[in-house]
């Protein structure tokens, strides 16, 4: 199962990677899209970069 990297539950805000569409899908389907960091409930995020890679980071979850 792809995870995130362990600098992303140390420093949430600040942290970052990239990967393939493969594995981001099977990330987002294993975690539903949330994670828990320093305490704290986090949306993981993705922006597209183009030839099917994705840049991942985490935004601090907001109540609707």
């Amino acid at each position: 199962m792809k995870t995130l990297p362990n600098h992303f539950y140390s420093m949430p805000g600040h942290a970052h990677t990239t990967m393939d569409r493969k594995d981001l899908k099977e990330l987002l389907l294993a975690t539903g899209g949330q994670t828990l960091a320093c305490g704290k409930l986090y949306d993981i995020k993705t922006k597209h970069l183009g030839a099917g890679v994705y840049k991942v980071y985490l935004k601090r979850y907001k109540e609707k």
